[in-house]
């Protein structure tokens, strides 16, 4: 399998989705310029087109994209540090006094971020669960971190912990963590704007008839919306996680170190429901959503399947 061409596969469908992301957003925006500020002397297609070509100043629109400018520098600022809030966890101080187990693990994330090239290296942290998991934040030296659980690093190998490692970090490298608090943040816009739109409209109507075509398309839209935007959401999850699968083996070179961590992660859900429950409680969605490893194989799954995955690792 040629790991690199897979990761342009991927990165082509990535942007394709951001891109819907975005256009989403525009036609929103400019639907409700034209809702509250309609040309009676145009059709609705050429009232669109004057608030487009800035004919006419689309001031909603822009005020969306306002709102979603900060809200992206919010999240920019802290939304790594959303990713360790509500669990246990220790930080291993590269400096400071470790056991020859969390040296390991630290000199594991130095090794493969080195590999990647990223030019500086990511906070480590061990997270006190039972289960094996692992997940990345972060984009730049200031806030890249990985966390791996204490379950995994006493259930898989050397090798296979470093696969994991390498996984996170390419998660980091590929920009995986600011990609979905960014789509995060234009999902919610959207979703909350045609909530507020569609509820407003609901049994409002106008003289003039392109704010009516306008109002009409805005409520069809609040409930298709949330169905497109969660699929495209979770579309580009699944993605990232094979690209992220991809970049472990391109940076161990080892593509059975990968497949034999994901297996024994996947058994290692095979457990009573009862504990299963006490886990998801324990942690949060926002996080969840990050894990290397998650049940469920649909087009609402934010991973593919572990078939699905093991299939690519090994070229089927």
């Amino acid at each position: 399998m040629d790991f690199r061409e897979s990761i342009k596969i991927n990165n082509r469908k990535t942007k394709l989705v951001v891109l819907s992301y975005i256009a989403i957003m525009l036609v929103v925006g400019l639907l409700a310029d034209v809702a509250f500020r309609p040309d009676d002397n145009v059709g609705l297609l050429y009232n669109l087109q004057l608030y487009i070509t800035f004919t006419d100043i689309p001031y909603i629109t822009l005020g969306i994209m306002v709102c979603t400018l900060v809200g992206i520098f919010i999240i920019s600022k802290f939304g790594h540090k959303m990713m360790l809030s509500g669990s246990h966890y220790r930080e291993l101080d590269p400096q400071g006094v470790l056991s020859g187990e969390d040296k390991q693990v630290v000199n594991m994330v130095e090794e493969m971020a080195i590999s990647a090239n990223l030019g500086y290296i990511p906070r480590v942290y061990i997270m006190e669960s039972a289960q094996m998991n692992a997940f990345a934040a972060g984009w730049n030296g200031h806030n890249a971190l990985v966390a791996v659980t204490s379950g995994l690093l006493a259930k898989l190998t050397r090798s296979e912990v470093q696969a994991v490692i390498a996984h996170e970090v390419g998660h980091i490298l590929h920009g995986d963590s600011k990609l979905t608090l960014y789509v995060g943040i234009l999902a919610n816009v959207i979703l909350t704007l045609t909530n507020i739109l569609g509820r407003l409209f609901l049994f409002s109507r106008s003289k003039n008839n392109n704010a009516n075509k306008a109002k009409l398309i805005l409520m069809v839209l609040n409930f298709v919306l949330p169905i497109i935007t969660q699929v495209l959401y979770f579309y580009l999850s699944r993605s990232r996680e094979y690209m992220a699968d991809a970049a472990a083996v391109q940076l161990t070179g080892d593509n059975q170190a990968m497949i034999s961590a994901l297996q024994k992660i996947s058994g290692d859900y095979d457990q009573p429901k009862e504990e299963q429950e006490e886990y998801e409680s324990f942690t949060e969605k926002y996080r969840a959503a990050a894990y290397i490893f998650s049940k469920g194989d649909s087009i609402f799954s934010t991973h593919p399947s572990i078939e699905n995955r093991l299939k690519k690792l090994r070229g089927e």
